[in-house]
């Protein structure tokens, strides 16, 4: 049992990070999908029946009537649908005030702490490589494959920052960033495309498992 990584393969440590960073996205990427299933509010018809039956055949009370009654249904099918939008923004600012712990956590509350969550993983992951050489490269990658992974692992790296920080912005107000954050989501799948490509089609994703078997 191996906590650092060293010649013959990952450590302990290098593979738990590799795979916590994998449960988060999934979580994330499950709450983000649920989320905005959920977030979409049902379209609401305020049309009255009644009010079908205007052009002389009802009274004037009752077509005021029928006209304050659309209003308000307007009104309160406009008001879910800020709501909606501002889930986020609004677990973002509970947990900045101490209240998202408080009690049970909400969709919204899952996606900022998985966010954050994965920026803090990011961080720890910087900081091993920096303190721990890898192993060597598998005999069974060619030079492409080497060159291919390496450039694919900096790019996902670098994203698990920038995707979060887009998507902390975006919260807190700054709309014109909604380019960058598609941006970098559609990056960061099109990496982990080349990255899980080149690691199984060369069968080496054996050695962030069990060692160097394939």
């Amino acid at each position: 049992m191996r906590w650092r990584n060293d010649g013959h393969g990952y450590g302990i440590v290098t593979k738990v990070l590799h795979w916590s960073t994998v449960g988060l996205l999934l979580a994330q990427l499950a709450v983000g999908y649920v989320m905005d299933d959920e977030a979409d509010p049902a379209d609401v018809d305020c049309d009255l029946v009644g009010e079908q039956l205007g052009g002389g055949r009802t009274s004037d009370a009752e077509e005021e009537r029928l006209d304050r009654a659309e209003e308000e249904c307007e009104q309160v099918a406009e008001a879910r649908e800020e709501d909606a939008d501002d889930a986020v923004g609004a677990a973002w600012s509970d947990l900045w005030a101490g209240d998202l712990m408080g009690g049970e956590l909400t969709l919204p509350g899952w996606h900022v702490l998985l966010g954050l969550a994965i920026v803090a993983v990011g961080v720890l992951r910087v900081v091993w490589r920096r303190t721990t050489p890898l192993p060597p490269w598998d005999d069974r990658l060619t030079e492409t494959d080497r060159v291919v992974l390496h450039r694919a692992e900096r790019v996902l790296l670098a994203l698990l920052f920038v995707v979060p920080a887009t998507g902390i912005a975006l919260v807190v107000g700054s709309s014109d960033l909604v380019p960058l954050h598609v941006a970098a989501h559609l990056c960061f799948y099109a990496a982990l495309v080349v990255h899980v490509g080149v690691v199984v089609r060369r069968r080496v994703v054996g050695r962030m498992l069990w060692g160097r078997a394939g």
